[in-house]
């Protein structure tokens, strides 16, 4: 097993949403790294590409002990899905959570369509996001995912990212166990089997009355599916 794990954070959030995880990991005794990828959090004023956002998850990597857990939701899962295929023996094991779809060119259009629709009603875009978050999740879940503050201007570099990305081949290359981790409500699961099949080793896990950031809808669940993955885990 591994004693380490990087947490890697979904569009707009920051290294905040993961708060629950981190407590209860390092109660375990797990170290955990969780950065801001740019353009979010504490990097709010760097512009956000492909090759900052994997030199983070290089740095946090080469920053752990042993060889980690790699764990990224949503956006944080692409580009753990990414980093992973093409960075053989690094890793420890894999967590991939609500990113189980194709990011061809026409759904990432329409990814950055449904993250930005708030932003276009008049008046606070982030008060109304965070009022509507904590509508479908809880207040402390819209203080923590909005924690670092609400990051702007990256949408349309990561819809650009998800659009280029062949994501089965990465997946195809990931040389450690995967586990792919749904809310039962996640409008991200379509092809989620496919991911499963193409691994060359998976297991699929949905967490039940939950929706797209899976980890602030069932926080405790959550962390002992990590803490399960990790124990599980083949140091490289």
């Amino acid at each position: 097993m591994t004693q380490s794990i990087v947490l890697i954070h979904a569009i707009r959030s920051s290294r905040t949403m993961w708060k629950g995880q981190v407590r209860r990991l390092r109660e375990r005794g797990y170290e955990v790294i969780a950065p801001d990828l740019p353009g979010h959090g504490r990097r709010r004023d760097e512009r956000f590409t492909l090759e900052g956002a994997l030199a983070t998850i290089e740095e946090a990597v080469t920053a752990c002990a042993q060889p980690p857990l790699l764990v990224g939701l949503s956006l944080g899962g692409y580009l753990t899905l990414h980093w992973a295929g093409t960075h053989p023996g690094r890793l420890a094991g894999v967590v991939a959570a609500d990113c189980t779809i194709v990011p061809g060119p026409a759904t990432a259009r329409l990814y950055g369509l449904w993250i930005s629709m708030k932003d276009w009603l008049p008046g606070d875009s982030d008060a109304r996001v965070a009022r509507s978050f904590a509508r479908r999740h809880t207040r402390k879940a819209s203080r923590r995912y909005y924690g670092g503050g609400r990051a702007h201007g990256v949408v349309r570099a990561v819809v650009r990212l998800i659009g280029g990305l062949d994501l089965l081949a990465d997946i195809a290359e990931i040389d450690v166990p995967i586990t792919f981790i749904n809310g039962e409500h996640d409008p991200f699961r379509r092809h989620e089997a496919l991911f499963v099949e193409t691994a060359r080793d998976a297991e699929l896990v949905i967490l039940s009355d939950a929706g797209h950031i899976a980890n602030l809808s069932r926080p405790k669940r959550f962390a002992k599916l990590l803490d399960r993955s990790a124990r599980a885990s083949v140091m490289a």
